[in-house]
């Protein structure tokens, strides 16, 4: 057991006076449920669903040598980002394993924002800092507590949005931000989230983020928590850090490809072991599955090819709400990575069928444009 303090968002109190179940998650105490987490993911997947994800890390990087650097210390195409556009990376170490995954805003000329997972915000700030040593015109910020962030998720969120911030706010391309006003209060919104449907992440001041949540209550969201966000992020086959992710594992296994340019011309952290692996293949690789029998896998079973033998470790697994049926990630080795392929989970004694699937296991309503 720990004596440390579990950190709380702006909108802890908010959070308890709706009824919120709270848990700690990432070092925070932070809402893991409010009307029941079945009932929230049919929110998300069919109106909206309101979400406080404050406790993300949001940290500055500017400067006139802000993007080289950027460049450096990311496998993405950096340099291809607009002003107000958006992209999704993950952040790998010298043998390309992943440290974090993130999203980069390009906010102005020299002006980025990196908004990194909760749990791996401190170590971030280290990595960042001690890579721009020796490094000048590259300046680092923590932001973190100066700001608040919900995300507003479902078919409806487009509507809803723009009843309280007007069509400036659905003009908004997909992975796309700008700066405007909600309800008065002046807010970086942007067009992305971490559940599939359509929907946008709102940050504004801290000290304002409690009106804002209510002023969205008010227009129809439901209240969510991380229960739910976790059963929407998996029905779409998205990566969690310290489940999917950690450094012990690079994007090309992650099916993180996309997010990748090997070919660029600059140096990054991670290049060399990243182009050999890419090079050579027959890596494990992430895969998605679902029961063919009763039973929900979780993290941690085992799981076994048609010889009973070991051929990967379940990584994440819930209930489909949408699917009605047991649904799981898992790095398989080569030669069960075939989608089709019956592989079997041990679960309480038995080992039960299930079959390896192409993800994501439900269809993306997510604005693409």
């Amino acid at each position: 057991m720990t004596n440390e303090r579990l950190q709380r968002t702006p909108l802890y109190e908010v959070a308890v006076a709706e009824g919120g179940r709270m848990a700690p998650f990432g070092g925070w105490e932070m809402p893991v449920q409010f009307e029941g987490i079945r009932s929230e993911h049919w929110a998300v997947r069919r109106a909206v669903g309101l979400f406080d994800i404050s406790h993300m890390g949001r940290i500055a990087v500017s400067g006139e040598r802000g993007l080289a650097f950027l460049d450096s210390l990311l496998p993405a195409r950096v340099r291809g980002l607009t002003i107000g556009q958006m992209l999704y990376a993950p952040l790998c170490n010298r043998l390309g394993g992943c440290v974090d995954d993130l999203v980069v805003y390009r906010l102005a000329q020299q002006e980025y924002l990196l908004v990194v997972n909760a749990n791996r915000k401190a170590f971030d700030l280290r990595w960042l800092t001690a890579f721009a040593v020796g490094r000048s015109g590259v300046q680092i910020e923590d932001l973190s507590d100066e700001l608040g962030m919900v995300a507003v998720q479902g078919p409806q969120a487009a509507a809803l949005v723009e009843s309280l911030a007007g069509p400036d706010s659905t003009a908004l391309g997909y992975y796309r931000c700008a700066a405007m006003e909600i309800a008065g209060i002046r807010v970086l919104l942007s067009r992305n989230g971490y559940t599939g449907e359509d929907g946008f992440e709102i940050m504004c001041p801290a000290d304002q983020v409690a009106v804002l949540w209510a002023k969205l209550r008010a227009a129809g969201a439901q209240p969510c928590g991380l229960g739910a966000r976790d059963t929407l992020r998996l029905e779409m086959g998205f990566c969690l850090y310290g489940r999917e992710l950690n450094d012990q594992t690079t994007p090309l296994e992650a099916g993180l490809f996309w997010t990748l340019d090997l070919e660029k011309e600059a140096h990054f952290m991670g290049d060399e072991a990243l182009r050999a692996q890419y090079k050579v293949g027959g890596y494990r690789r992430l895969r998605g599955f679902r029961m063919l029998k009763r039973g929900i896998p979780r993290s941690g079973y085992t799981v076994l090819n048609q010889r009973r033998e070991q051929v990967g470790i379940v990584t994440s697994g819930t209930h489909s709400p949408v699917l009605g049926e047991g649904i799981g990630l898992v790095y398989l080795q080569r030669g069960a990575q075939k989608i089709g392929t019956q592989v079997y989970i041990e679960m309480k004694g038995r080992q039960q069928p299930a079959e390896v699937v192409k993800l994501p296991f439900v269809s993306s309503a997510r604005k693409k444009d």
